[in-house]
């Protein structure tokens, strides 16, 4: 009998770029209803975190569709960023339901 030593488990690059789409959302919310800019900059730097932990993900998944709405997102990340306006937000909220949508 062969007795391996405990590999870690694969990472599930699903469930992580779900996770990402979550804490994306929670902190583009929080920097939305925030009105002091400290605590705005610290939701900008969550959510551009979890830009890039989605980035890490749809590339663990080899899924392109996945990769191509995250630049679309992260685009209009900079653009909010820049311009908080009630177009921009609603671009994200679509964006954000498109994501959803094409990770299944």
């Amino acid at each position: 009998m062969e007795i391996r030593p405990n590999q870690p488990a694969q990472p599930s690059y699903k469930q992580e770029f779900k996770d990402s789409v979550e804490i994306y959302d929670k902190s583009f919310r929080g920097a939305m209803q925030s009105n002091f800019d400290p605590q705005k900059q610290q939701y900008y730097k969550a959510m551009k975190e979890s830009l890039e932990a989605m980035q890490d993900s749809a590339n663990g998944m080899v899924n392109q569709q996945l990769v191509d709405l995250k630049k679309k997102l992260a685009n209009d990340t900079q653009i909010y960023i820049k311009n908080p306006s009630v177009e921009t937000q609603k671009q994200i909220e679509e964006d954000l339901k498109e994501i959803r949508n094409a990770e299944g």
